[in-house]
């Protein structure tokens, strides 16, 4: 799963998870067992994911049973590096061989997904759930789904789902609060935003958007708060130091507020040298 800024609206996807959860290839001595291992270890590049699970694939004494799940694992790497049109081939592939596997399902809902085909992206997701009742992801991409075709309630409402389901993924708490902001349930969007700050709190972005709603609110001293621990974590952005600033200002406290505005400009001016100062930089002569 990609990062994503806060300020977009678009919610993340969710797809790691399912990776150990539908793989059932064993490991073992063969040359091919190397392979099939690679393909369905956590540790390992998106790369080197698609060419351990083509292995698989290819290698003709790759027991049929395992096929499926290989496919599967190779469409969650190439969704990561944004092959989407493959995705789907595999997952096509793999419900061939499968036709009642989730994560193909939910490999394929992704692909339609980041391709902005929303409608089949949602038929899918409520495929997986259809097959696997427990399987988060799904909820939380149908979440995204009905996010982006300003379904916000719908969207909460699965949200909801996959918070009960799996209550200990950030990202879930963070994009019910960003669908619950478009609803204005601003109390709702901090609780959960809290949520996320309890499981990630080293995520600058998770701060600020606090930060931003309670500002929102008028809690300035919070908001303050929210965006000072931001800063501590990622001091170079100076978004934060901006929306510091303007909340001490809305607050009443003009010399705060000059003051990190001015903190934001001799970082933004030595960003500009720094860049100067690289650009300008003679390539040395071997």
């Amino acid at each position: 799963m990609r990062a994503r800024n806060f300020n977009v609206a678009s919610p993340a996807i969710a797809g790691l998870a399912f990776l150990l959860a539908c793989s059932t290839v064993p490991a073992s001595a063969a040359p091919a067992a190397s392979a099939a291992d690679r393909c369905i270890s956590p540790e390992v590049s998106d790369e080197a994911r698609v060419a351990a699970c083509s292995a698989v694939i290819a290698d003709r004494k790759s027991p049929r049973g395992h096929l499926p799940v290989a496919y599967c694992n190779r469409g969650l790497a190439l969704t990561e590096l944004g092959q989407y049109d493959r995705v789907i081939a595999d997952s096509n592939a793999a419900l061939r061989l499968d036709a009642k596997l989730p994560c193909a399902y939910l490999n394929r809902g992704r692909a339609y997904f980041y391709k902005r085909d929303l409608d089949r992206a949602i038929a899918d997701y409520m495929q997986t759930i259809k097959l696997d009742s427990g399987y988060h992801e799904a909820f939380a991409n149908l979440g995204a789904a009905y996010h982006e075709r300003r379904e916000f309630g719908r969207a909460v409402a699965v949200y909801d789902i996959a918070i009960r389901i799996e209550p200990n993924v950030a990202m879930y708490y963070r994009d019910r609060a960003n669908t619950l902001s478009y609803l204005r349930e601003l109390p709702r969007a901090i609780d959960d935003l809290a949520r996320a700050i309890d499981l990630e709190p080293g995520d600058a972005e998770l701060h600020f958007r606090r930060g931003q709603l309670e500002s929102e609110l008028g809690y300035f001293d919070q908001s303050i708060a929210a965006f000072t621990k931001a800063i501590a974590l990622t001091p170079d952005d100076l978004r934060f130091w901006h929306a510091r600033s303007k909340a001490h200002e809305r607050k009443g406290d003009a010399e705060q507020a000059s003051a990190d505005h001015d903190e934001a400009l001799r970082r933004e001016a030595q960003r500009f040298q720094r860049l100067i100062k690289s650009a300008g930089t003679p390539t040395p002569t071997p």
